[in-house]
């Protein structure tokens, strides 16, 4: 890049996955009038790991208590769901049993209760009869249901955060694979494959 010259922002944002849009979309909604360009090296958005994930959308039932990532991952689930009920997007709060068939199992599951809610996620106890009313084929000892946990259409989200980054008056550049990133005295520039 020669300059400011290919494109001038505030803020580049290197990959076109959850993570990459999600940013961008938070951007463009806690500071709008932000110049924000996304660069995604593929033909369009989610075509790497977030496209073919699992699409579940985590509790934080695993995460230490208090922990960014607990506080992370407990908000990020309602807001994941809320958004994809705004935009109608595939979702299904499914809930998930985390399940103990040995005698030996059962203080880590204690343990995750009480994780899970110091982490305010709710959760219920299970004993044998009522594992099999939520599962018929699963057998064990004790089990906790998490009730937040969930599954998502990734691929679907982010094509949605890509629209709506772009309705924001954002860029999202796609076949622009970034392959130079260098500090300046004015700011980074930023080298795509296309010379950008």
């Amino acid at each position: 890049m020669d300059g400011r010259a290919g494109f001038d922002c505030d803020v580049v944002v290197i990959g076109g996955g959850i993570v990459g849009l999600s940013t961008a979309y938070a951007i463009t909604r806690a500071a709008p009038g932000t110049r924000v360009v996304v660069l995604e090296k593929e033909a369009g958005p989610a075509r790497h790991q977030t496209g073919h994930n699992s699409g579940v959308i985590h509790s934080g039932i695993y995460y230490r208590p208090g922990s960014l990532k607990a506080r992370y991952a407990v908000r990020g689930s309602a807001e994941m769901v809320k958004f994809c009920a705004e935009y109608g997007i595939a979702h299904q709060v499914t809930g998930k049993l985390i399940v103990a068939t040995r005698r030996d199992e059962l203080p880590r599951l204690h343990a995750l209760v009480q994780r899970g809610r110091e982490n305010g996620i709710p959760v219920r106890e299970l004993g044998p009869a009522q594992i099999m009313e939520y599962e018929p084929q699963v057998r064990g000892l004790a089990a906790i249901h998490v009730g937040t946990t969930g599954v998502c259409d990734f691929t679907a989200v982010a094509e949605q955060l890509a629209e709506s980054v772009r309705a924001a008056g954002a860029e999202v550049r796609y076949g622009a694979e970034v392959t130079v990133v260098d500090r300046r005295a004015w700011g980074v520039a930023v080298r795509t494959g296309a010379g950008d």
